[in-house]
């Protein structure tokens, strides 16, 4: 990581003057001062969160309420494979915006909500492709407000509503991706069970007003700890959960990103969705690439970007997410590989002009504890 300095050119999160005050070590992503890890380290802060629990501000990330209507809903199942008048109200679903060639624009998180004076989508999309993502929503979308008054929390780990119900009026009943408007400070508060750990949780969209207050009740309880973007990718990755620029982007197609789950299969019939005959022929022929979990055999760190060779040094694929898992004390990844390569032959990446050893490893290494029932 990057040695964090507030450059001008770099905004910051609202709670910045907050984290540092916590200790927080910043570096910049997508565009911002984020906080990577706190006094207790990235490792630590993995192991609290498998354990116990930890709060991450992810106040980067783009959130946007847009109008539920006809048109808005027509323009933007161009864009999402879901059947959007068929969600259901209070609860969250995993998409994507799709491209022509059914490449992954971004992937966010819808939810239909009503808000009293009308019925909206929430969406949360990604930081590094909010200037996409935003320019095709006011394209073709009308009635929309990109929200800039809200923080954006993620309270992970088991202990997680433990914690929260101390504070907040939730009931344990909720499940994995279900989805609440609470009252915090007589304002609307929004919160989700879910998460990008692979651990029970909860995202929670609050009021920059009321942002300080809330963060600050949680982390005095002994169970929760503040943690920063460096755990949070270990996390993930352990829970073999993708991230928009490595395992997704506009050449990645749902489908070879084994994530063909979040697809309603029944808008692949339909026109009025992008890259639709594209999905339909991946289906039946599979796509000439698929994704693979990858452990190390000896000890070496792989690393994004490091190419996957087969034992006679010929290019077979390449890394998109590698560090070390803190749970498994190995060195992990996820990569791309040719569909049509021999699981009986060996696989290789290349460390110091070494070629080290590696083994297809299946998905996730770390099983995930989201609360489904």
């Amino acid at each position: 990581m990057e040695k964090a300095s507030v450059s001008n050119d770099l905004k910051n999160i609202h709670l910045y003057n907050f984290h540092k005050a916590h200790g927080a070590k910043f570096a910049p992503f997508a565009g911002f001062n984020m906080p990577i890890s706190y006094s207790n380290g990235i490792i630590n802060e993995n192991f609290h969160v498998r354990k116990k629990a930890g709060v991450f501000d992810v106040s980067h990330m783009g959130q946007i309420l847009i109008e539920y209507n006809e048109t808005n809903i027509l323009n933007l199942e161009k864009f999402i494979p879901l059947q959007l008048k068929k969600i259901s109200t209070y609860r969250s679903y995993y998409s994507f915006l799709l491209n022509s060639t059914a490449g992954i624009i971004d992937d966010i998180i819808i939810t239909k909500i009503d808000l009293g004076d009308k019925i909206y989508f929430f969406i949360v999309y990604n930081a590094s492709r909010k200037e996409i993502v935003q320019s095709i929503f006011k394209k073709y979308l009308s009635y929309i407000s990109v929200i800039q008054d809200r923080c954006l929390f993620a309270i992970q780990g088991p202990l997680s509503f433990h914690t929260l119900s101390k504070i907040l009026n939730i009931n344990e009943k909720m499940k994995f991706l279900d989805f609440k408007i609470i009252n915090y400070n007589n304002k609307n508060m929004y919160i989700s069970r879910s998460g990008y750990t692979g651990e029970d949780g909860f995202e929670i969209s609050i009021l920059k007003e009321d942002s300080e207050n809330l963060i600050s009740k949680l982390i005095k309880s002994d169970d929760i700890i503040l943690c920063g973007l460096g755990s949070r990718d270990s996390l993930r990755l352990e829970a073999g959960l993708s991230l928009y620029g490595n395992e997704l982007n506009e050449n990645i197609t749902p489908i070879e990103a084994n994530l063909l789950w979040a697809v309603d299969l029944q808008r692949l019939k339909s026109s009025n969705l992008n890259g639709n005959k594209y999905l339909t022929s991946q289906i039946k022929s599979l796509p000439k690439i698929k994704k693979i979990g990858i452990t190390a055999i000896n000890k070496i760190m792989m690393r994004n970007n490091m190419d996957i060779l087969d034992i006679n040094n010929n290019i077979i694929g390449n890394i998109t997410s590698g560090g070390f898992s803190p749970n498994l004390s190995k060195s992990i990844a996820i990569g791309y590989i040719k569909r049509d390569f021999n699981h009986i032959n060996k696989l290789f990446c290349k460390v110091r002009n070494n070629l080290e050893p590696l083994t297809i490893t299946k998905l996730p290494f770390v099983k995930k504890n989201y609360k489904k029932e």
